[in-house]
């Protein structure tokens, strides 16, 4: 057998298959001494040929060897070991024809990858995480859905077609769910049905025998398993190529000041070395910009301590406290150099945020101390990730509109997911054409989104739960390709108040640097300007009522704390000496949010400003709107005194005043009314752009 083939030793790293000038090299890892090997396919072995490793080139549990002069870019294979064919887990490209959903028959050959891919010079983002709005999607389900407008449906290529639409809402980063390569079909040993037999029993109705599906055969549609971690996901790329498309979406995106970043899940058996060698590929051959690690074990210190992670967003699923830093010092992950430039690269997802904000949207009493320290919960060591929705647990719109799961097509007698969701129905379980349930529903979907957006962090929006995407009541539907999990893009034109609000969100905090600054609000005047950075109200200003029973808290934000944010600082945050900060650049505003989620109205104090300054409502939560009279009442005394509407957000800002004439300091957003509506003609013009 080896006669065809002139096999030397080799090196032993790197594990898996690549050409060389010498030859084919291969090596791979055994355990036992069972006869292990490659299989080759190339147009002299259609049908493959076992090239076995020689026992002497075994070195601990690992064989290499070299095929000397082996130079057929367009061969194929696989291993084998013993009587079992499988995958080289370090594959880098795939022969593979096989569409979604379908039951593989045999594994799809890998390939060596050689070819050459033009960048044209793209390079990362390296956007802080402080500056960052992260968008959580699923590749397939973000454009599946015969509404979502793009020709490349469900693929990497959907998502170029949609970058339009991801600019015009502001977001800064895109998550990806597992795109690396996984197999999407798995078997089990009970029957699952289908979605119209879950609504059957829901129903309580006859369930039709001849609809049922093959016994066993499910999706796992999020893809949280093992896989080929060493190139992407074939099943999303609409052409044959899926190495370039993938690669053709990241340079789209960098191309439009968008980031891209990858979930991972990693099971404890990966080693370190393995773990570090699947995110260097990823930022070496992809540009990946960051990476959530997720699994049990995971080596954050030592990954964030690579000198090439030093500009990567690693997030881990906790914060592990592995570095204690003061306040004011921002850090490099790679810590080996003196670079003055500083680049913060680790970061955590916060439950304990989603957790703390549901509670207090929904009324629960005792969470205002909570919502204190949540809203200005940050570090400069670490990104902290908040958000009130994500893939698992319930949509933002299902949040409002579901008390209990509802995961009977799942085909698990809905015992899966979690039971504790902290959701609120507005008084009906389920959808509703009440117009006052309808109206609440949006109020509550808005003020959460106002929790995420304006709290200090990282904020984080699941895909389409800007505009109210539903999963009807599904928490865990892990299982389903279908439109429970796809992003129905018609739901955008019925709740377009809702994405504009968001969009307006996105806007305010950009504009803004105190409400995203790279490291904690104090809470004190350490400028002598009349103001702390950050204060808390309530009934009367500068008297917040945390009580047990209080719903309800006003926070001042002096935004000249944040106009030196990005110039050098002393340890109290002053300019030093020699700085040059031109008044013009400097922002002198004042943003007031005043929070009541009590089910009755309440009074808030607005602090009294400085002389020449005046407050003009910029953003509000409601839906119906009050009179114009009753808006601009109370604007014009020094000392305002105003009733927020049950379950309301009101937000306001400061304009300069000359002889009683408003006029617009240009730090500061115009005044909007209280519900924008863009035309639709616009909003089309701009988010469909690249789709025609």
């Amino acid at each position: 057998m080896q006669k065809s083939f002139n096999i030397i030793s080799s090196t032993i790293y790197p594990l898996g298959v690549r050409f060389t000038a010498a030859g084919l090299h291969i090596a791979l890892v055994c355990e036992d001494r069972e006869e292990c090997g490659l299989l080759l396919f190339d147009r002299h072995h259609k049908d493959g040929i076992k090239i076995p490793f020689p026992k002497e080139f075994r070195k601990g549990n690992i064989y290499s060897m070299l095929l000397k002069g082996y130079q057929n870019r367009n061969c194929s294979y696989l291993f084998y070991h013993g009587e079992k064919v499988y995958q080289d887990p370090y594959a880098k490209a795939l022969e593979n024809n096989r569409k979604y959903g379908e039951t593989a028959k045999q594994p799809a050959h890998c390939k060596v990858l050689s070819e050459s891919y033009d960048w044209e010079g793209d390079r990362n983002l390296a956007i802080p995480f402080e500056d960052s709005i992260f968008y959580m999607l699923h590749v397939r389900g973000f454009t599946k859905h015969r509404t979502s407008g793009v020709n490349h449906k469900g693929t990497y290529a959907g998502i170029v077609e949609k970058i339009p639409y991801l600019k015009y809402l502001g977001v800064t980063a895109i998550l990806l769910m597992p795109t690396y390569e996984f197999d999407e079909v798995f078997h089990e040993d009970k029957r699952s049905i289908s979605m119209e037999q879950a609504a059957a029993n829901y129903k309580d109705k006859p369930i039709d025998s001849s609809s049922q599906g093959d016994a066993g055969v499910r999706i796992n549609y999020w893809g949280y398993q093992e896989g080929l971690y060493l190139l992407p996901k074939y099943a999303y790329s609409y052409s044959k190529d899926a190495i370039s498309e993938f690669k053709d979406m990241v340079k789209e995106l960098h191309k439009n000041g968008i980031e891209v970043m990858m979930q991972f899940y990693l099971p404890p058996s990966l080693s370190y070395v393995k773990i570090l060698e699947i995110i260097m590929h990823w930022i070496i051959e992809y540009h990946i910009d960051g990476f959530q690690l997720m699994g049990v074990d995971i080596p954050m210190q030592m990954l964030c301590k690579e000198p090439l992670l030093a500009e990567t967003k690693l997030i881990g699923e906790k914060d592990y406290n592995f570095q204690m830093l003061s306040e004011n010092t921002r850090i490099s992950g790679y810590s080996g150099g003196n670079s003055e430039y500083s680049y913060c690269n680790f970061g955590y997802m916060n439950d304990a945020f989603l957790y703390d904000m549901r509670k207090l949207l929904k009324g629960d009493s005792d969470m205002i101390e909570s919502f204190i320290y949540r809203c200005r919960d940050n570090a400069a060591d670490k990104g902290i990730v908040n958000y009130i929705a994500k893939q698992d647990g319930f949509r933002l719109a299902d949040l409002v509109t579901y008390n209990t799961k509802h995961n009977e097509a799942n085909g698990e007698d809905n015992k899966d997911g979690i039971s504790q969701n902290y959701s609120w129905n507005c008084g009906i379980e389920g959808k509703s054409r009440k117009k006052f349930i309808l109206n609440l529903r949006m109020r509550q979907m808005k003020n959460a989104l106002t929790f995420v957006m304006l709290s200090q962090g990282t904020p984080l929006i699941y895909s389409g739960d800007e505009f109210g995407n539903s999963q009807d009541g599904n928490n865990n539907p892990y299982c389903q390709d279908n439109p429970v999990c796809w992003i129905k893009w018609n739901m955008l034109k019925s709740n377009e108040e809702l994405f504009n609000y968001t969009k307006e969100l996105i806007a305010l905090r950009k504009s803004h640097k105190i409400l995203h600054m790279g490291t904690p609000l104090k809470g004190i005047d350490y400028k002598s300007c009349g103001y702390p950075d950050i204060s808390f109200h309530g009934k009367d200003a500068w008297r917040p009522d945390t009580s047990q029973e209080s719903r309800s808290i006003g926070i001042l934000y002096c935004c000249k704390y944040g106009s030196s944010a990005n110039k050098s600082e002393d340890s109290y945050g002053e300019i030093k000496a020699g700085d040059s900060a031109a008044p013009e650049n400097i922002d002198d505003s004042y943003i007031y949010i005043g929070i009541n989620m009590h089910w009755e109205s309440r009074v808030f104090g607005l602090p009294q400003m400085p002389k020449g300054f005046e407050w003009v409502k910029a953003y509000t939560t409601e839906t119906e709107l009050r009179s114009k009279n009753e808006d601009n009442a109370a604007t014009r005394e020094a000392v305002q005194n105003i009733r927020i509407p049950a379950r309301t957000i009101m937000i306001y800002k400061t304009q300069k005043s000359i002889n009683n004439d408003i006029i617009s300091n240009k730090s500061t957003i115009k005044e909007i009314k209280p519900t924008t509506k863009t035309s639709k003609k616009s909003i089309s013009k701009s988010i469909n752009k690249g789709n025609q």
